[in-house]
């Protein structure tokens, strides 16, 4: 993938905004688990009121890793994984 097939797109989770370069091809799974996630989100802080958004965030990537790790590893690709590793891989960027 060269640079050139990169473009920024804006994605906003628990309300902050974080610039995102990706392709194409990308832009429609990134925006469909930045959705995931902020109703993860979202259904966290129903459930406990009163906590920091951080703690809304960290339970949402606690749920994604528990999910991965107890999900048995075979040799198909599963949906979790690749979300689980995207979103590391946009975190690192910061």
């Amino acid at each position: 993938m060269a640079a050139n097939d990169l473009f920024t797109i804006n994605i906003s989770i628990a309300g902050r905004v974080f610039p995102v370069k990706v392709t194409e091809e990308e832009k429609t799974v990134v925006e469909g688990i930045v959705l995931e996630i902020n109703e993860k989100i979202n259904n966290f802080q129903k459930m406990y009121t009163g906590r920091d958004k951080l703690d809304y965030v960290i339970m949402t990537l606690l749920t994604y890793i528990y999910d991965l790790k107890s999900t048995p590893q075979t040799g198909t690709s599963d949906e979790t994984g690749p979300k689980v590793q995207l979103i590391l891989d946009l975190l690192s960027d910061f």
